[in-house]
């Protein structure tokens, strides 16, 4: 079954990290565990809460251990919806970038709750709009999965965060649905933002908005 249960999400934030690559210094917020981005960056340095593969500096978002202006890039992927205080992070972050270097953020929307109980927040692409107006240039902000790959996504992650009747012939029937909705034409034609259908909005579903500010 392995060959269906390859993370759609997350070979869609390696597509879009992937573009990135450097070779300058670059911080990893929550590094701890896989996938390890040093393909793409080389001079990376790992920090996490807690010691173990992919950690080179045990400390808190919230107080770096590193000068002003020390970093060129910092990733931050997957990690602002498990922080509970998310802007003093990036309060943080912000302060050991240089100026003119950039956050690549990565954090989910339409997801379920994973690693309970630090599972906390949501974000809009509208909320990343504002959390980034102060400080900060955004270059990028974007959803990271279309319509059909969100629900692709979601039927993964049911096969993988529950129990089942006739489990393991009911998880191969999710995986192959999944598979097989990610590989659909695309048939969604407009998407809104709202029931009314007032406004158009392209990324109102989503599993993940990808985000790239720089800071100024």
């Amino acid at each position: 079954m392995s060959f269906l249960v390859s993370k759609i999400s997350r070979k869609k934030l390696d597509a879009l990290v992937s573009e990135y690559g450097t070779d300058k210094l670059v911080l990893e917020i929550g590094s701890k565990g896989e996938p390890s981005y040093t393909k793409f960056f080389p001079n990376r340095i790992g920090v996490d809460v807690m010691g173990g593969a992919g950690v080179d500096v045990v400390a808190s978002v919230y107080k770096l251990p590193f000068e002003n202006d020390s970093f060129d890039l910092v990733l931050c992927l997957s990690v602002l919806e498990h922080l509970e205080k998310p802007l003093e992070a990036i309060f943080e972050i912000r302060r050991v970038v240089k100026i003119g270097g950039k956050v690549i953020v990565s954090t989910p929307f339409l997801f379920p709750i994973h690693d309970a109980p630090g599972d906390y927040w949501r974000f809009t692409k509208f909320g990343l709009q504002k959390i980034f107006s102060s400080g900060w240039q955004i270059e990028k902000l974007c959803a990271e999965t279309s319509v059909q790959e969100t629900f692709a996504v979601l039927l993964q992650r049911l096969g993988y965060q529950t129990k089942m009747k006739f489990n393991r012939f009911s998880k191969f029937f999710i995986f192959l649905l999944a598979r097989l909705i990610e590989k659909m034409p695309n048939m969604i034609k407009v998407s809104f933002g709202d029931i009314r259908k007032s406004q158009k909005e392209p990324e109102a579903f989503t599993s993940a908005f990808f985000l790239v500010a720089k800071k100024i």
